[in-house]
């Protein structure tokens, strides 16, 4: 048998006799050295409970210093590296959304929609901003230059703090997004400057040194697409990505290369996201596993989760759970004493992230890959063997895992249904050479869709795939 590429690059979306590809909880590592292949499948990173704070969900972190700072449902935490939380306080909402929160190095500012409020570094202190200049309802909060930054809710205005200061802010010190009549929906600061999102464009900004306002928009650099769901902006491999929505009206996700987004979404992924009842509820983490940073992108009301590796272009769908689809239980992210955390929807867990445990915090992760259409120009042929060449000898002491099983199905109406289930073994521990994963004598068809699955919480690797058609003089390369 020869090498097989039997996986592309698809999702599965509009059509299964276009694709039926599938990548669940699991990518794809492009090696160079090209050794045992030139692409190998890889299972996404597990996670365990690090720490459970008492009140949840989380609705917003930020590192400042040596500290986390959380908001679980209304209780603002300091967490250290060894994981001890102290409450320094609670703020007024408990239940409207995620809130937004930076430092300047002396304060914390956190705003939820409704108040900003400040947290005294050197103290611990929590306080509500009471000056009557700040624009109570700000929803995202930013910090350029000495000074605090936020949207003052449903107009195009942002307002600056004093410097070094974010309890005091000065009526006249505030200024409007220009180029466009849309709404401005959130501030942040991506590699030295403000970016002013609003619902059908977006504005650069710089420091000038002015007074009273020192930013000043940098002509020719706006851009005609607009922040479709707001919590999507995540920066990541120094640059920020975000779901875009384009003049036409259509959802695309977008990364900035330089001032220009580009669109990183395919039109499978594209026509899955257009399909949902909404979109504006997209919230992103981000992480990085071994050189391959990671856009996780969630959609709650329709239950998906979409990861984009930056590294290699390509799409993944993840999920927590054994259903036929779902999301993944991971919400916001940050990485925090150089590692990597998660929360969840629901309740006060942070959640480390770890290529060497094989749960969700103890639920199965369900690995799944599925091939792209095998067919010889319309021909008939005879699959006589499919072999996967995985890493082998992974099983656990005991318990589920102790024999792991990797199961395949074979699909012959173009990935419409798959057939009965096949088993075969990744071997009890230590069990390095036998036995092999095979699949033999899978019949006759046009056209073969193989799809894998693997539940067992252990290492999930494939090296690659090799095909054998006994109707053919000799093995055909995919």
């Amino acid at each position: 048998m020869k090498q097989l590429q039997l996986f592309g690059n698809g999702v599965k979306s509009y059509s299964p006799i276009v694709t039926s590809q599938r990548r669940l909880n699991c990518f794809f590592d492009v090696r160079s050295d090209g050794d045992e292949n030139q692409m190998v499948v890889r299972g996404t990173p597990g996670w365990s409970l690090w720490l459970s704070l008492l009140n949840g969900p989380i609705r917003g972190w930020h590192v400042a210093g040596q500290f986390l700072y959380v908001v679980a449902q209304y209780t603002v935490y300091k967490v250290t590296y060894g994981g001890t939380a102290t409450a320094l306080g609670t703020i007024a909402t408990s239940s409207l959304g995620f809130v937004s929160m930076t430092d300047n190095g002396v304060q914390l500012i956190i705003v939820d929609g409704v108040k900003g409020y400040i947290v005294t570094l050197s103290s611990g202190a929590l306080a509500v901003i009471s000056d009557s200049a700040f624009p109570n309802g700000a929803t995202t909060v930013t910090f350029l230059d000495g000074r605090f930054i936020v949207n003052k809710a449903a107009t195009k205005q942002y307002y600056i703090s004093a410097f070094y200061d974010g309890a005091t802010w000065t009526p006249s010190i505030y200024a409007s997004k220009e180029n466009s009549p849309d709404n401005l929906v959130a501030v942040d600061v991506f590699n030295g400057l403000l970016v002013l999102w609003g619902a059908n464009s977006i504005e650069f900004w710089q420091d000038v040194g002015s007074s009273p306002n020192p930013y000043a928009r940098i002509n020719g650099a706006s851009q005609t697409w607009g922040l479709a769901a707001v919590w999507s902006r995540a920066q990541i491999a120094n640059t920020m990505m975000f779901l875009g929505q384009n003049p036409q009206g259509s959802v695309q996700v977008m990364m900035f290369n330089g001032y220009t987004p580009i669109r990183v979404s395919t039109t499978d992924i594209e026509n899955i996201i257009n399909s949902f009842s909404t979109f504006a509820d997209g919230v992103a983490l981000t992480y990085i596993i071994d050189g391959h940073p990671m856009y996780q992108l969630t959609f709650p009301n329709s239950n998906r989760s979409f990861l984009y590796d930056t590294s290699t272009g390509l799409w993944s769908e993840v999920q927590t759970g054994m259903g036929i689809t779902g999301r993944h239980f991971g919400t916001l992210g940050i990485v925090f004493n150089s590692e990597n955390y998660i929360s969840d929807a629901t309740t006060g867990g942070i959640y480390a992230m770890s290529g060497t445990v094989y749960t969700d915090a103890g639920q199965l992760i369900k690995r799944q890959v599925t091939s792209m259409h095998i067919n010889m120009g319309g021909n008939k042929f005879t699959v006589d063997s499919v072999f996967l060449d995985m890493e082998t000898g992974v099983g656990l002491q005991s318990g589920q895992g102790s024999n792991p099983q990797i199961v395949m199905q074979v699909s012959k109406d173009g990935g419409r249904t798959f057939g009965y289930e096949r088993y075969a073994s990744l071997g009890m521990v230590g069990q390095y050479k036998n036995p092999r994963v095979i699949f033999r004598r899978l019949g006759t068809a046009r056209s073969m869709v193989f799809q894998f699955t693997m539940t067992d919480p252990v290492k999930f690797i494939i090296g690659y795939a090799a095909l054998k058609l006994t109707s053919l003089d000799e093995v055909t390369n995919g």
